[in-house]
């Protein structure tokens, strides 16, 4: 049976703020996750780190891949089910922002 469509966003968000976590609550069981990124303007330097915790466990997971908020891509997609997504920004402008749109569903 069809789960729906989870939609969350984090807006405004800077190196400063340190790593953000979004629940996917009871959206757990939904297979495919899908990150697009936004920046304020082309920052010279900075990446997101993508860790997901899976339903029941205790730690998140750091996945192998990074987002370069310099050259992109922007758009992420995880097939994997998770309780939480984890995103840590590393090396980013201090004088830029950045907005992240969760997008999780079964199909």
């Amino acid at each position: 049976m069809p789960i729906g469509i989870l939609s969350s966003t984090l807006t405004g968000k800077t190196q400063a703020d340190g790593a953000q976590e979004i629940e996917l609550g009871a959206y757990d069981s939904a297979r495919l996750i899908q990150l697009q990124i936004a920046v304020s303007a082309t920052p010279a330097a900075g990446t997101l780190a993508i860790s997901i915790k899976s339903p029941g466990a205790s730690a998140y997971v750091d996945l192998s891949h990074t987002i370069d908020l310099v050259n992109g891509p922007y758009l992420y997609q995880i097939v994997a089910f998770a309780a939480a997504v984890k995103i840590t920004p590393a090396s980013f402008d201090a004088d830029k922002t950045y907005d992240v749109y969760l997008v999780a569903g079964d199909r």
